[in-house]
């Protein structure tokens, strides 16, 4: 599996981009939108085959370092409201 993360001013560019890999493109693997506490999106592309570079460039999004543990992404929680 081919990881890698993009990061985006906003949440449509964030969607679109996802549409253009998934369906112009035919990415095939998962697929993680999250906006992070900067306020900036995020796309975490998990992909079966690698993607090629090319198709990396013609995305708005700027490529980003995932911070992993054990080969997962890891990302904070939003803490919940106790009663």
């Amino acid at each position: 599996m081919n990881t890698i993360a993009l990061e985006f001013a906003t949440e449509e560019e964030v969607r679109a981009a996802a549409d253009k890999l998934w369906n112009k493109h035919g990415i095939t693997g998962e697929l993680e939108m999250f906006q992070t506490s900067s306020g900036a999106w995020r796309l975490h592309i998990y992909s079966e085959k690698p993607i090629k570079e090319s198709i990396l460039e013609k995305l708005p999004g700027k490529r980003v370092q995932i911070k992993g543990s054990f080969g997962a992404a890891m990302r904070a929680e939003v803490p919940s409201e106790t009663d």
